[in-house]
């Protein structure tokens, strides 16, 4: 095919096996079938090839080239980058092996990385004699397609988070499909195999990912995301890592802060962490008069969300009269309700802050079929109230009056500070009480909203 490249040396050229085998260190490979060491032995759809003939690749990848399952195994030696507007193509069955500290980037504009695997004729990607290599990194306007792919024992590089795979975007909206990932596995991370981060995201039809042994004293986490990229993880598995749970890092987009497309958080089976930093926020929408479209996230039964201590769910940042940029649509079930809870080992009250619904909470709102615990950190907010409390820590917090009482069927329990705290001027509806159960506070169920009538001495809690 014109333009297409194979790069499978000749015979003739010097530092071919075995001289070559001997400066890689790899003089095992002679024999004529043997397999590289630390290397997995080739899936039974793909047919035996001799280790003893490398197919050696340079730091950089000038034009569009195919490395075949004939070449294979591929020596990556070191960091390599892919040239504006190659497309560099892995065949089923290739196994492509990394020295340590070697990686794969592709960040220039129309490159491409096609390795399209079948379930009879995997991919892989693993380490040299067992080696501990960098990572496959696609960013920016690169685009990468991976079915039925296999990263072994990745993570080198700890300014990648030490993942295995790192798919980066540029930080704006919309979120950029960087990658299609079907059935494809991350095994053995020094880190966590996968990172989502800067308005990255995944490809529609992402299915099927699977990472397991990964993460780090540091990362624990099997996958790390921006809020971004929730409403396409895959569906897969997620578990045998060090800590079984979905790292969420508030990121923002645009220069400013918060979720600013519609998006869907999943069950995928294991719970996800918000924030791993307590100055972390969860935010919903732009924030702000002017932060133009609504946003909504939505959750589904099941989910469970567990906060770092000191972290905060916004659905609107900034307080006023104005139309809050955020919505929150969290309906369970009684069989399957969302938990909202700390993420500390030894769960206490006033954990994390709870919920803050700034600006003026819209009509969709939903808050329905839950369970809140744990909350009544710090908000370091000052509110209208009638109640007799110097404190207004809550587990939700309203600083403007909700059109309706959305939240029903909610368990609001082990705070440190109050259940409802009504924060506005105004009616004393709507009310709370009716609908939730309220376990274990320090505070008040709910407060009183302040400038009702009888307002003028304070009122005892209820």
């Amino acid at each position: 095919m014109t333009g297409v490249v194979t790069r499978r040396r000749k015979a003739p050229i010097a530092m071919r096996a075995p001289a070559l085998l001997s400066i890689l260190g790899l003089a095992s490979l002679a024999s004529a079938c043997g397999p590289v060491p630390g290397d997995s032995p080739a899936p039974s759809g793909c047919p035996v090839v001799s280790d003893a003939s490398p197919t050696m690749h340079p730091s950089s990848i000038e034009r569009s080239e195919t490395w075949t399952a004939s070449g294979s195994p591929h020596i990556v030696q070191g960091d390599t980058r892919l040239a504006e507007g190659a497309t560099l193509t892995i065949e089923p069955c290739a196994r492509v092996l990394f020295r340590a500290d070697a990686s794969l980037t592709l960040m220039r504009a129309n490159t491409r990385l096609v390795a399209e695997g079948t379930a009879q004729r995997p991919i892989t990607f693993s380490g040299l004699s067992g080696a501990r290599w960098g990572q496959l990194t696609v960013e920016g306007a690169a685009r990468a397609s991976l079915r039925y792919v296999t990263f072994t024992d990745g993570g080198a590089d700890r300014f990648h988070s030490n993942a295995s795979l790192v798919l980066r975007g540029d930080s704006a909206t919309p979120a950029k499909p960087v990658a299609l990932l079907d059935h494809v596995t991350i095994d053995g991370s020094a880190g966590p195999g996968l990172v989502v981060e800067r308005t990255g995201t995944f490809a529609p039809g992402s299915t099927d990912l699977t990472v397991t042994r990964s993460g780090a004293e540091a990362i624990p986490f099997p996958v790390v995301v921006g809020e971004h990229a929730l409403d396409a993880l895959p569906t897969g598995s997620y578990t045998g890592n060090r800590v079984d749970e979905i790292l969420v890092e508030p990121e923002g987009a645009n220069a400013r802060g918060g979720l600013q497309e519609d998006a869907t958080l999943r069950d995928r089976g294991v719970p996800y962490r918000i924030g791993d930093s307590s100055v972390d926020r969860f935010v919903i929408g732009a924030g702000g008069r002017d932060a133009g479209r609504r946003t909504t996230l939505t959750i589904e039964p099941g989910v469970v969300m567990r906060f770092h201590p000191g972290t905060r769910f916004e659905i609107e940042h900034f307080t006023g009269d104005f139309a809050a940029s955020g919505v929150l649509r969290a309906v369970g079930t009684a069989a399957r309700p969302i938990v909202m809870t700390s993420a500390a080992p030894t769960p206490r009250a006033g954990d994390w802050s709870g919920l803050w619904y700034g600006g003026i909470p819209s009509a969709d709102n939903r808050l329905e079929h839950a369970s809140i615990e744990y909350t009544g950190g710090d908000c370091g907010c000052v509110l209208s109230t009638c109640s007799d409390v110097e404190r207004h820590d809550s587990a939700i917090i309203f600083s403007e009056a909700p059109p309706s009482a959305f939240v029903r069927d909610v368990r609001i329990a082990h705070g440190r500070g109050h259940g409802v705290f009504r924060g506005w001027r105004g009616a004393a509806s709507p009310d709370f009480m009716a609908t939730n159960t309220f376990e274990d506070l320090g505070g008040c169920a709910q407060t009183m909203p302040s400038l009702v009538p009888g307002c003028g001495a304070r009122q005892a809690c209820r």
